[in-house]
């Protein structure tokens, strides 16, 4: 039995589905501790693609359970689309998908809240994906909120949302001439809660029972390090806490009981949305990264902002989360560049105690290998350039690379 996690070590988007998935191969478990809907894992199998935004990655494997943890905020229409695309699809569904009853939900009262405040913000607007994440997560914490067990009794949940919607309303919350729109998604919103009503159950004594009886459980987390509400990069950060000591409460398991964590890196740097990014490229090599990574957000279709690899937030992420091991992706976009380089450290002090809008990265350069290694299937098959960078990399945060990403393909990875 072993209990496994793997997290975003940058500003999320890093490739963990990938990951995930083939790591699912040998786990029985994948279970998510935090986040909802504004998250996207993007799987590639054959040339089958499947997003998914709340079920854990797992749910690609037959064999594999998937639990959806306390720490989530869950978006009922939107859980109930990827159920009915993954049957579409041929996966089997039926006795795999596990709710915690004390997650929160998100509801049309949130989404509206959430793009209101965003348009509200004006210039200075966070970036949120619109989703409800932040105001559903803001009820939780003010205690307001609703909860995956209140969807068991549909004619209390009707008034208490409805209660929710006239004090919205009453304080300018939310526009009156955005009632009769709301009105019609609640329609919606509660065929789905009623859809998804049989994946409800007591998932903390699931999770503690399968421990018990000795099976192997994947740990997902969504976003990354540096979008976590208390380490990340505030106020651009997303609102829930997206590392490691999260997993506990997100889940219910002590802390003893994790054997591994695997922290996600992408070969440079990106980010959606806005925010302070020290190593970005405005240059023709960002636009490289961005046009050969397809550098796209799997939830908002955003186009991701690039830059080189940044070590000092990597330096960073490890500290915070206290990664076992690494894993690389997307090593073949940089094949074509003839130099790249790494940020090691920032010239005028270490985040968090310097913001990182006023952060002078110094860099090293190193060669690129200029030609393709997306069938390398071997670590030592590697162009030297490569191994060097690999190496480099692994030099300056200080822990093992364990699995290198060459493609999106299954096949297309390393292990080290």
């Amino acid at each position: 039995m072993s209990i496994s996690a793997v997290l975003g070590g940058q500003w999320g988007d890093e490739g963990k589905g990938k990951i995930i998935d083939s790591l699912c191969e040998n786990s029985d478990v994948v279970a998510r501790f935090q986040g909802g809907a504004n998250a996207g894992h993007t799987i590639l199998v054959g040339k089958e693609e499947t997003i998914l935004h709340q079920l854990p990655s797992g749910i690609i494997r037959e064999n594999v359970n998937c639990i959806l943890g306390t720490g989530m905020v869950i978006d009922p229409v939107s859980l109930m689309q990827e159920i009915d695309n993954l049957k579409k699809h041929g996966i089997r569904i039926d006795g795999r998908i596990h709710i915690s009853l004390l997650a929160h939900v998100v509801t049309p009262i949130h989404k509206t809240l959430d793009a209101f405040r965003e348009a509200s913000l004006g210039s200075n607007a966070i970036g949120t994906t619109k989703r409800g994440i932040g105001p559903c997560y803001s009820d939780k914490i003010s205690r307001l909120g609703v909860r995956i067990k209140d969807l068991k009794n549909l004619s209390l949940l009707k008034s208490k949302l409805e209660e929710k919607l006239n004090k919205n309303i009453s304080e300018g919350l939310v526009p009156e001439n955005g009632r009769s729109n709301l009105l019609k998604e609640f329609d919606d919103f509660y065929k789905a809660t009623e859809k998804i009503s049989p994946f409800i159950e007591d998932t903390t004594s699931l999770i503690h029972q399968y421990i018990n009886e000795g099976k192997n459980i994947l740990i997902e987390g969504a976003q990354g390090t540096l979008l976590d509400i208390d380490y990340g990069s505030y106020p651009y950060v997303t609102s829930s806490n997206t590392v490691a000591g999260n997993i506990c409460t997100g889940l219910g398991i002590g802390p003893k009981s994790i054997d591994n964590i695997i922290g996600v890196f992408k070969a440079y740097t990106t980010r959606v949305g806005a925010g302070p990014f020290p190593t970005e490229l405005n240059s023709p090599e960002g636009e490289y990264l961005q046009r050969r990574g397809s550098e796209f957000g799997a939830t908002t279709h955003r186009k991701r902002r690039c830059g080189w690899f940044d070590a000092a937030l990597g330096k960073y992420a490890v500290k915070i989360n206290g990664f076992t091991s690494i894993a690389i992706t997307k090593l073949d976009v940089l094949d074509d560049l003839e130099e790249i380089r790494i940020c090691t450290h920032y010239e005028n002090g270490a985040y968090p105690s310097i913001e990182l809008n006023e952060s002078v990265p110094h860099y090293i350069t190193l060669h690129g290998w200029s030609r393709p290694i997306n069938n390398v299937r071997e670590f030592i098959n590697l162009p030297s350039q490569a191994k060097e960078y690999i190496k480099t990399i692994e030099g300056l945060l200080k822990t093992p690379i364990s699995h290198i990403s060459l493609g999106k393909e299954r096949h297309q990875i390393i292990e080290i």
